[in-house]
């Protein structure tokens, strides 16, 4: 059993990590965790918010190779990247993979690492600088081995298409590239998962209680389906000005379907100091009962938006903005 502790904000996790799984789409494998989670400010989070915070390094394994090969830029600063863990993404005739390494929090929730291209025996054939990678968990092979697609998430945004022949490379625009991607015979799909339809209905809090507010129910979209031989595909040495060749390109933005809210049969806010699941009343959990259609809530979210011009924190309690009121 392999235990691990980590902070997410004001959250402290800890996962004890004691099976493993093998994901089917890209052979990689993820630990089965047990979690376990105690914060002051958990009540604040849903299930859901958690997902991203467990996409990132869920292969720990011991690596023969020298990870220090693999650094490259922009990753400069080491001190809190754990340059001893990589993961691998194989393909499916196991004569390439993919190493991600250094994976860094460039803020809260967020980060970004870097993918190296090797052949089965770790020697390298390329880094793809300067682009890097959100997990390893959002790669993924065609069955014959001939292409691989990796998400970025930052300059630019979206999912990397790699011929292997030639290491020509397309590239599609996403504004939230945290989607599931598969190949199916000479189609790229981009799509949201069951689970994350799941998590994001979630009606609970990250430390198992029921949440207090209104909750709105998604409905999961179509996937985006690509034509791998209608996509434009770039020499290798053109990668450095790939934000220049994609900038006329369409940015596509997948979101979930709002199905609207789900019944509430709790409390409406009394003052603005009213506590909800253990945490004095935010202006996001206002922001919930206002869209749900409580007016004592658009009239205080009104007052808000009007002494701020419209520019607040929402993870601010509502009293710092306009005291305490009361219905």
């Amino acid at each position: 059993m392999k235990e691990i502790k980590f902070n997410c904000g004001s959250l402290k996790i800890r996962i004890c990590l004691n099976c493993w799984s093998t994901n089917k789409t890209n052979n990689s494998k993820t630990p089965t965790a047990n979690i376990g989670i105690a914060a002051s400010g958990a009540g604040r989070y849903k299930i859901s918010h958690l997902h991203q915070y467990l996409l990132v390094g869920s292969n720990f394994k011991d690596l023969s190779l020298d990870t220090s090969k693999l650094l490259r830029k922009p990753i400069k600063d080491t001190t809190w990247v754990n340059i001893e863990h990589v993961d691998y993404v194989v393909s499916p005739d196991k004569k390439f993979r993919i190493a991600f390494s250094h994976f860094q929090e460039i803020r809260m929730a967020t980060y970004e690492g870097v993918f190296t291209l090797l052949t089965n025996k770790d020697n390298i054939i390329d880094k793809f600088d300067p682009i890097t990678a959100i997990n390893s968990r959002l790669c993924c092979w065609t069955d014959d081995s001939t292409y691989f697609a990796v998400a970025t998430g930052h300059s630019p945004s979206g999912y990397l298409i790699v011929k292997l022949t030639e290491l020509d490379f397309a590239f599609i625009k996403i504004a939230n590239p945290y989607l599931d991607i598969s190949f199916h015979n000479d189609k790229f799909s981009v799509g949201y998962s069951d689970e994350q339809v799941v998590l994001t209905n979630s009606t609970q809090t990250l430390g198992g209680d029921v949440l207090e507010i209104p909750i709105k129910k998604m409905i999961k979209p179509n996937d985006l389906i690509f034509d791998l031989g209608e996509l434009t595909f770039y020499p290798r040495q053109q990668l450095n000005d790939l934000a220049k060749l994609i900038k006329s390109d369409k940015e596509y933005n997948l979101q979930l379907i709002d199905g609207g809210y789900n019944e509430f049969k709790g409390l409406f806010p009394q003052n603005t100091k009213q506590v909800y699941n253990n945490r004095q009343l935010e202006i996001y959990q206002l922001e919930a009962f206002a869209e749900y259609g409580d007016k004592k809530s658009q009239e205080w979210l009104e007052m808000i938006k009007l002494k701020t011009l419209n520019n607040y924190n929402r993870w601010t309690k509502v009293s710092d903005y306009i005291g305490l009121l009361k219905r």
